[in-house]
């Protein structure tokens, strides 16, 4: 079970999230003080790991995936309007994961009360993204590429590649 629950807590959690997700795998793990919105629209693997304070944030019409063995650090924000993570991938803690953006049009609204562009954001398996790290909108990030802390991704990541920076830059090939 999880640091801080009790077996009873940690089993009541997963009988919730059994309830009211998509679809949940055998060995899902919840933290303490996990939060979701539309969990209607997740689907989890298998040994899925949802640290303490994580936030889910789902839309009504959008579509979610955990693939098997995924570790999502505490206090990570996922907007997940149209999200794909495969197999095996880390998030480190403290990853922010956006998936819509305002259109800013017409100008003369408050950009606030503009249209959301939806954009899908793909993790390939066996990714590991770093502390604090930020994915925007539209980004696809290849299978075995690690995101160093505290980078802000605007642009799709090739397949074992590793980056870092704000914006992120390619440093080296794994």
């Amino acid at each position: 079970y999880c640091e801080g629950l009790s077996e009873y807590d940690f089993t009541m959690r997963r009988i919730i999230w059994k309830a009211l997700a998509k679809k949940v795998g055998n060995g899902l793990r919840i933290g303490a003080g996990v939060k979701f919105k539309h969990l209607e629209t997740f689907s989890f693997g298998k040994n899925v790991f949802i640290g303490d304070s994580v936030h889910l944030q789902g839309r009504y019409d959008g579509e979610a995936y955990f693939g098997d063995g995924c570790w999502i650090g505490p206090q990570t924000f996922i907007d997940a309007r149209c999200l794909k993570i495969s197999s095996k991938v880390g998030l480190g803690p403290g990853v922010r994961i956006l998936g819509s953006t305002h259109t800013g049009l017409p100008i003369e609204e408050p950009v606030i009360e503009t249209d959301l562009e939806i954009k899908p954001v793909f993790i390939r398996e066996n990714a590991d993204i770093g502390t604090g790290s930020i994915i925007l909108p539209g980004v696809k990030i290849g299978g075995g590429a690690i995101v160093g802390a505290g980078a802000v991704v605007n642009k799709d990541i090739k397949a074992f590649e590793v980056v870092a920076g704000v914006p992120a830059k390619t440093i080296k090939k794994r």
